[in-house]
Formats: C-alpha cells, structure tokens, sequence
C-alpha cells in the first residue's frame, strides 16, 4: 500500500487530528458548445448564492473538451451572459486564479501527469467488462449488499 497517504498498517488505531475544514469552493462548467439558456442561469446563480453563503469562492471553468463544437464565439458569449447576469466568480479563464489553466483543453498535459503517477503506484488495473456488463451487474439482485460490487468478466 505504499503512496497511500495516512495508511496506517500497525495493530494500535492511532488518533488522527480532524482535517482542517477547506474553503468552499463553488463551480461554474458550462460548456461552449451553444448559447447559454435560462436552465444554466438558475443553475449558475444557485452555484453563486452557496458560495457567498459559505463564505467561499466561485470558480469558473470553460468545458471546452468537444473541438468539433465549441466555438469562440459562444466563449465570448458565455463571459457576456454570465456578466449581464449579474454572477461574478473569483477564479477562472478570464480572470486567472491559483489552479489555472481553467480552460479545460489546456489541462490536458496535468491529466496525462496524473494518469502516469497512478500508473507508476500500481493504482490503475485494466477492465475487460463491457458497459453491457457493468449494467447488468448494476440491475441485478444483491441480496443484503449495500452497495454495488465491480462484475468480473465472465468469459
């Protein structure tokens, strides 16, 4: 179990100190594939009304992962609409922030990072099931399990 962090493998339970509570950080994600309607409006006010409840931030983050679709144009339009709207976030494409780049399609090389160190740990082990499969397993009967358990392919 090495590279878990806190793993504690003696016999003796060892109190931990209580995690210190994190800023809340609320999100925007809308993605520039169109024009934003009045369902991201609500949606996005709501997500602005928990931050400033909570005392936290709003971040905004541009989902701009599909190239086929999302176009400039409706990037701009995106900022002009949330704007007009009256929401304002503290981190995001256009205003920078501590965990830029916030731009999806810019993260790409953070994502591949990511995956290598998993890779490296022993973190990551292939799947054979189908989505067929893992369906099935999820529609199944389990008597008294609580939760669902990960199907084995069947061969």
């Amino acid at each position: 179990m090495a590279g878990l962090t806190g793993w504690n493998m003696t016999s003796e339970a060892q109190p931990r100190p209580a995690p210190s509570p994190r800023p809340y950080r609320g999100r925007l994600a809308p993605s520039p594939t169109g024009h934003l309607h009045v369902g991201h409006a609500r949606t996005f006010w709501l997500a602005q009304e928990r931050a400033r409840a909570a005392g936290g931030s709003l971040i905004l983050r541009n989902e701009d992962l599909d190239p086929d679709r999302c176009k400039p144009e409706f990037i701009v339009a995106m900022y002009a609409d949330l704007r007009w709207f009256g929401l304002d976030w503290q981190e995001g494409p256009d205003v920078g922030g501590p965990h830029a780049p916030y731009s999806q399609s810019e993260r790409t090389e953070l994502y591949r990072d990511t995956l290598r160190r998993l890779q490296a740990g022993g973190f990551i082990y292939p799947c054979t099931c189908s989505r067929k499969d893992i369906l099935a397993a999820v529609t199944a009967p389990h008597a008294g399990d609580e939760e669902m358990i990960y199907p084995e392919k069947l061969s």
